[in-house]
């Protein structure tokens, strides 16, 4: 959509459409859904329109695309006049409870008639598994380290998934998504025989003091927890961006006995790639999988299109 719809007009709009469509939250959101679809419905017709572009009519849908896509669907639930209008959004923390560990109430992706939710906290922990991870990260180094990063990398995986959900519990109780993202960098990190640990020099910054402390805390939680679990609770952003961090730093390990200024060179620059750019070497690897059949995606989302294409 390049016009901006109140909900009420973006509903009269789709009722009046021809085209499957799908709502889902954001931009990126829009891109790996389009990929999914075309190859999960070759020929198939279809739209994915954001909520980004849809102006809310109240407190809560005015700031969250997530509410917009909601009150949307309940608009429409049930009625045959929208029958090609299908919702795809982020799950986040629904149904996951913190505890002594974390807790996943769901064993399945959740659905509400045409309403689907990811079954991590987002589309991009589809990504989460050391093999498609690897096979998209392959792609953006020149490394001649690459191999043995890649086989440093899936042994550390397990690891690097507690260390993500460590921070996403911290993040999470602190209300600040967004802040692990940018204070990690690849050279805090330092792998010994337990794992990953974080190394941060002494700082008067009490907010950033605050947080490691609440990391930190929060490890006995994460440590009790299945890795699995680990995997879809992580804040699928956050994810992306402190893996790249882990394999630019494994880069550096792997290459600095023989050269450690060259290994340097090949960890920033693997750092510095934009999140756009690891996001959608991901995606590809992702696509690439379900091309080839494995079932690491919204399955009622697909199955709802394709039974009414």
């Amino acid at each position: 959509m390049e016009l901006k719809y109140d909900l009420a007009q973006y509903l009269t709009m789709t009722k009046m459409s021809s085209k499957i469509r799908v709502l889902v939250e954001g931009k990126d959101d829009r891109s790996h859904v389009h990929n999914l679809i075309k190859v999960a419905a070759p020929g198939l017709r279809f739209r994915v329109d954001t909520a980004v572009e849809l102006v809310g009519d109240c407190d809560e849908t005015r700031t969250n695309n997530r509410a917009k896509i909601e009150k949307v669907h309940s608009c429409c639930k049930g009625k045959g006049t929208h029958k090609k209008l299908f919702f795809f959004c982020d799950r986040e923390f629904r149904r996951f409870v913190v505890g002594d560990s974390i807790v996943d109430e769901l064993l399945e992706h959740e659905v509400d008639g045409n309403l689907s939710w990811s079954l991590g906290h987002s589309i991009e922990n589809y990504f989460l598994s050391s093999s498609m991870l690897c096979e998209g990260f392959r792609y953006l180094t020149a490394s001649a380290q690459k191999n043995e990063a890649i086989d440093m990398f899936v042994r550390y995986f397990p690891s690097a998934i507690r260390l993500v959900a460590s921070l996403t519990v911290a993040a999470k109780d602190l209300r600040c998504a967004g802040y692990p993202g940018g204070l990690l960098k690849w050279q805090n990190i330092e792998f010994n025989d337990a794992g990953i640990v974080l190394k941060f020099e002494p700082s008067d910054d009490v907010f950033r003091n605050r947080f490691l402390n609440a990391v930190e805390e929060s490890d006995s939680i994460v440590n009790a927890t299945d890795v699995d679990v680990c995997s879809r609770f992580c804040r699928g952003h956050t994810a992306v961006l402190v893996l790249q961090r882990v394999f630019a730093a494994c880069l550096f390990f792997c290459g600095q006995s023989s050269d450690a200024i060259a290994a340097k060179y090949d960890a920033d620059a693997f750092n510095n790639l934009s999140e756009a750019t690891i996001s959608s070497a991901l995606s590809e690897a992702w696509i690439l999988r379900v091309r080839q059949g494995e079932p690491q995606y919204p399955l009622p989302l697909v199955a709802s299109i394709l039974a009414c294409a």
